[in-house]
Parts: structure tokens; C-alpha cells; sequence
């Protein structure tokens, strides 16, 4: 026997175990791993095969880390289509997610010249706009805003925060059915805000989606502006 076997064995027996505990559940999406040390500890390795193991598994997909975030076990990824009647309860049921929502603030702004076009408004024009945070499982993975006409929509706000779902409240304003008329979709690193709502690092990509709702007259009812966490979603067109 050389002098590398028992040493191999013991990081392929850390791996062997960490890959089960993930795979069996008992270490959940986006709990957090032993530091080097720790581990290097608790299986009697050295630094290095600490390291050994932690890269194995970020090879195989089941484990991520960042800067300042040590490591943790990987989010599960899921489909979201986008079409056009995009509806994110209808999507979670569809795939048998549990998903919930909570709005966060509440607030009338005025419209800069981008989203005003997108809005068909003048820029300037005050709209309401609301902030939902979106849970798959229990996790936080999309943080939205959500812009409506403020004339035709009054206290859609008050709406919003108590049925805590887009569809429920634009009905009760006489809006029985809307389709989405454009999406855009781009990749960037997110802001601080995001980062705290969505409980990820500052140097993990976000999917940013920006799409225009409108009813069965074409009247835009709904601009909404979308951060996705990059580590758990994939979209479906």
C-alpha cells in the first residue's frame, strides 16, 4: 500500500458521506457546510483533502460557494414558463411547488422615460408600485415590482397586500383576464436590496424579467419588473 491510498480514502469516505446527507435531505437546499477547517476536523483530513471534497461536490453539481459565504448546499432548479399568461401560482402548481408571497412596500412613484414607454404613459406620470418577494419551499427566490396606472386603479395597493396575489386584486378593479404583450430578459449582478431580500451574496447573477400585462383592449394594467435568483430558476419561452 503507498503512502496516497489511506489519504484518498479518507476524502472519498467525507464525500461519500456529505453526498448522502444532501441526497437524503437531511442537508436541505441552501444550508450551509462545514468550513475546511471543520471538516478537515471532523474526518481527520488535511486541509487539502478538505478542499478535495468541497471540489468534488461543486463538480457534481451539489454544492456552491462565494466569496465571504463559505459554502452551501445547491439550490434545486425549476422551469418557469413564460407566456403569455404568466401567472407565477399557476407555474408552481404546475411543477407541485409550494409558493407563497408577501408584499413588502407600498408606494406611489413617478415613472421614469423607460418604463413610462413601456407603460404608454408620459414620463412622470405617478403609478402605483408594489414590492412582492415570491417563496418556492420556503425559499425567496424572486423579488418583484409591480407598476400600476394610478387613475385606473386606485387603492389596488390596499388590494394587493391583503390577497397577496396580482390576478385576485386586478379583478377585484374589474380586470377579469390579462395577457403578456412583451417580456425582456437580461443577466446582472444584483443590488444591495435584492441581495438582502433574496438572501444571496452580492456576486451571485440575478435574471432580471420586465414585462408589459395587458387586458383584452390592449390597455396596459400592469408593469412588472422581475429578480430572479440565477441559482435556482430556468425560463421556459
Amino acid at each position: 500500500m503507498t503512502q496516497a491510498e489511506p489519504y484518498a480514502k479518507d476524502w472519498r469516505l467525507a464525500y461519500r458521506d456529505l453526498k448522502a446527507q444532501i441526497e437524503l435531505g437531511r442537508l436541505a437546499p441552501g444550508a450551509s457546510l462545514p468550513t475546511l477547517a471543520e471538516l478537515a476536523g471532523a474526518y481527520g483530513l488535511t486541509t487539502h483533502g478538505a478542499r478535495r471534497v468541497m471540489a468534488r461536490l461543486k463538480e457534481d453539481g451539489r454544492v456552491e460557494s462565494w466569496r465571504g459565504f463559505g459554502h452551501r448546499v445547491s439550490e434545486k432548479r425549476f422551469e418557469y414558463r413564460i407566456d403569455e399568461r404568466p401567472r407565477f401560482g399557476a407555474n408552481m402548481a404546475r411543477l407541485g411547488r409550494n409558493n407563497g408571497s408577501d408584499v413588502v412596500a407600498t408606494r406611489t412613484v413617478r415613472l421614469s422615460p423607460r418604463l413610462a414607454r413601456s407603460m404608454r404613459l408620459r414620463a412622470g406620470t405617478r403609478v402605483y408600485q408594489t414590492e412582492i418577494v415570491r417563496y418556492v419551499e420556503g425559499r425567496p427566490v424572486v423579488l418583484s415590482q409591480n407598476h400600476f396606472p394610478l387613475d385606473r386603479f386606485e387603492g389596488i395597493d390596499t388590494a394587493l397586500t391583503k390577497s397577496k396575489s396580482v390576478t385576485r386584486a386586478l379583478a377585484l378593479h374589474g380586470v377579469d383576464d390579462y395577457s403578456r404583450e412583451r417580456t425582456r430578459i437580461e443577466v446582472r449582478m444584483p443590488n444591495a436590496h435584492e441581495s438582502l431580500q433574496l438572501g444571496i451574496p452580492s456576486n451571485q447573477p440575478v435574471l432580471v424579467s420586465t414585462g408589459t400585462n395587458v387586458d383584452r383592449d390592449g390597455q396596459v394594467v400592469e408593469l412588472t419588473h422581475s429578480v430572479w435568483r440565477g441559482d435556482c430558476v430556468t425560463f421556459e419561452i
